[in-house]
């Protein structure tokens, strides 16, 4: 089996204008999920823990299964059940701190495709060959492989297809 070397080329910007396009892309995003877009504030909600139905809201982002970003933010459904019962309805900071790994690796890649949302999408759940055939989203189950993407987009965005 050989993989295809595929290069993703952002659409050419919409007829939109920027703000109403960013808006409903990727800044709207984590309005959206209820995340703040202060560093601070987001540093508070983590600590604090996302509330649990932000799985749910990342999940339908993404178009995925809820079980296919329970995987990767490593959370077992029943885990997840525990959590929605309980008083707070929060998940604890380590799976917060998971769940936004991925949050802000779609922002990213929606702000690489310049809004497009499929086309975001798209390579978050495509093979990438920089990765070795893994796709960014499986990349995202742990913080070094969050940091190849990272490196991924970054090198994305400067022209240097790897």
């Amino acid at each position: 089996m050989t993989a295809q070397l595929r290069l993703f080329k952002p659409k050419q910007p919409s007829q939109q204008p920027a703000a109403a396009t960013e808006a409903s892309g990727g800044r709207g995003l984590f309005l959206r999920l209820g995340l703040a877009e202060d560093r601070a504030e987001l540093v508070r909600q983590v600590h604090q823990g996302f509330p649990v139905d932000i799985v749910e809201k990342l999940a339908g982002e993404l178009e995925l299964p809820q079980q296919a970003l329970l995987k990767v933010v490593r959370i077992a459904p029943v885990t997840l059940g525990r959590r929605r019962k309980s008083l707070s309805g929060r998940l604890s900071a380590e799976e917060s701190d998971r769940v936004y790994r991925v949050a802000e690796a779609y922002r990213n890649s929606l702000q690489l495709f310049e809004w497009d949302i499929e086309s975001a999408r798209r390579w978050l759940l495509e093979p990438a060959k920089a990765l070795a055939g893994v796709t960014p989203f499986e990349h995202l189950d742990t913080e070094a492989g969050a940091g190849q993407v990272r490196d991924l987009i970054g090198r994305l965005e400067h022209g240097v297809y790897s």
